[in-house]
């Protein structure tokens, strides 16, 4: 319902969400979902985070397009139309509470011989793209998380902070719009909802600016590991959400 009290509360978690994806590129949904669940349903929480997230990512590339200008985003689209399609598939009939288990074992894993020092033997950024789109729009397909596996990716690459930051948001920009496209046919998208995520927009951009004055402050070794932290929270959460599917806790 859009209330004056519903739009302030959800204007404060935008905020604090954007803050951490305009810092690390990633982890908007892990900060709001739990929180908007609150005054919403879960439908309707997971179209609010996809339409934030289409705006975040498209204010982030029109500011960022130079970084990423010579990348095969072209690839990272198409591999992430694949990687989505191949999720939802995988949904229809497997438990996703195995498939969050899974993911979190996955992803706490990878970040761990990350530290210690493993090297995926990716050899060139066309590679990256696929990879990240295929893994990633897998994961958002299934789980509807977007991120970790773009984030691993671009870490055990040593991607300097900006182009992290840049072509992980292109990313989850490709992922919600395909999000997006799967809602309006199925009819999930209400004018209320739409409303809601339109107010927010304020907070979004002092979250966004925020997060670029916390970033430009770090060294590339702290943001690594800001990154691997909220990495390892991801796959926590994801665990928890598995753990609470699959024995109904």
């Amino acid at each position: 319902m859009v209330t004056a009290g519903n739009i302030l509360f959800l204007s404060l978690v935008i905020f604090t969400a954007s803050v951490v994806r305009g810092f690390t590129g990633f982890g908007l949904a892990l900060v709001a979902v739990p929180l908007i669940q609150f005054i919403m349903p879960v439908t309707d929480t997971a179209v609010f985070i996809a339409m934030i997230n289409v705006i975040f990512s498209v204010l982030y590339y029109r500011r960022s397009k130079e970084i990423v200008k010579d990348q095969p985003l072209g690839a990272m689209a198409l591999w992430t139309g694949i990687g989505v399609a191949a999720g939802t598939v995988i949904l229809k009939f497997i438990n996703p509470a195995y498939i969050q288990l899974a993911w979190g074992v996955l992803i706490i894993f990878i970040v761990f011989a990350l530290v210690r020092g493993l090297n995926l033997n990716i050899r060139s950024d066309r590679s990256a793209m696929r990879l990240s789109g295929l893994f990633g729009g897998v994961l958002a397909g299934a789980t509807g998380i977007t991120g970790p596996p773009v984030a691993i990716i671009l870490s055990s690459l040593n991607t300097p902070k900006e182009k992290f930051n840049a072509v992980i948001s292109v990313f989850i920009l490709f992922a919600v719009s395909y999000a997006l496209v799967f809602y309006l046919f199925s009819g999930l998208i209400r004018t209320e909802t739409l409303i809601l995520a339109l107010c927010s927009v304020p907070a979004l951009l002092a979250g966004l600016y925020t997060g670029d004055r916390l970033v430009s402050r770090l060294s590339q070794n702290i943001f690594t590991l800001v990154v691997y932290v909220v990495l390892v929270l991801m796959g926590i959460l994801t665990l928890f959400k598995g753990a609470k599917g699959l024995f109904n806790l």
